[in-house]
């Protein structure tokens, strides 16, 4: 498994920032590593009211992928209704060539 502890904390971080708690065991939500960047899904446990309902895990679902977005991650679901956060790959602009001004020869 490759290790991407950046990443998990700039995750935990936006989430914070955006006023989920993050806190392990007080908290339904769930950040760990994944082989292919940070996964974000349900602790198994349930709630004092009993589990969330899947309506509900979904609308926190679509929150938490809206967040990570808007902070520039890579979010994609997984078969098991967890989200997959990946550093956004830097795009590079090739450079403009440099025009030269035409000449007027006359």
């Amino acid at each position: 498994m490759v290790d991407h502890p950046e990443l998990l904390e700039d995750v935990t971080e936006a989430l914070v920032r955006a006023g989920f708690d993050t806190a392990p065991g007080s908290s339904p939500l769930r950040i760990d590593r994944h082989a292919e960047g940070v996964v974000v899904g349900w602790s198994p446990g349930e709630g004092a009211d009993g589990p969330p309902s899947g309506s509900a895990r979904a609308a926190v679902r679509g929150a938490v992928a809206v967040v990570l977005r808007e902070h520039g991650f890579l979010v994609t679901g997984t078969g098991e209704g967890e989200l997959l956060v990946r550093c956004a790959e830097p795009v590079t602009v090739p450079p403009e060539p440099e025009v030269a001004p035409e000449q007027w020869w006359g």
